[in-house]
């Protein structure tokens, strides 16, 4: 399958969902500060295996490179910020519970930029 395509059909999974995520409870505060460790993640159809570290700090590994950054958590909104991906740039936003998936951070469609599970 070619990336575009890929990209397009994801895409369109996550916008499916956008409905049930937005009648989903946000994911508290509390429970966002505890996701340290390793995760599978998709973020604007980038599969990455993210480790998040205690310390604030992530490191993303996909398609053979690395992209590092910061992570925080403020009232139950999540922020990340990547090197490359977000060019330095913190995005914010909830996250609710999909099928066993954290998704949220949508973009400005309102399609959820970020999926993360353990």
């Amino acid at each position: 399958m070619t990336r575009p395509l890929f990209a397009l059909l994801l895409s369109a999974v996550m916008a499916g969902s956008l409905a049930d995520a937005a009648s989903a409870r946000p994911v508290s505060g509390a429970v966002l500060k505890k996701m340290h460790g390793i995760y599978h993640a998709v973020w604007k159809g980038k599969k990455a295996r993210v480790q998040l570290f205690s310390n604030g700090t992530l490191r993303a590994q996909y398609s053979n490179k690395i992209d590092v950054g910061r992570w925080s958590v403020r009232g139950n909104v999540l922020c990340v910020s990547f090197r490359v991906w977000t060019h330095g740039k913190s995005k914010c936003g909830t996250l609710r519970r999909k099928g066993g998936w954290l998704i949220g951070l949508p973009n400005s469609k309102g399609v959820p930029r970020l999926k993360i599970r353990k």
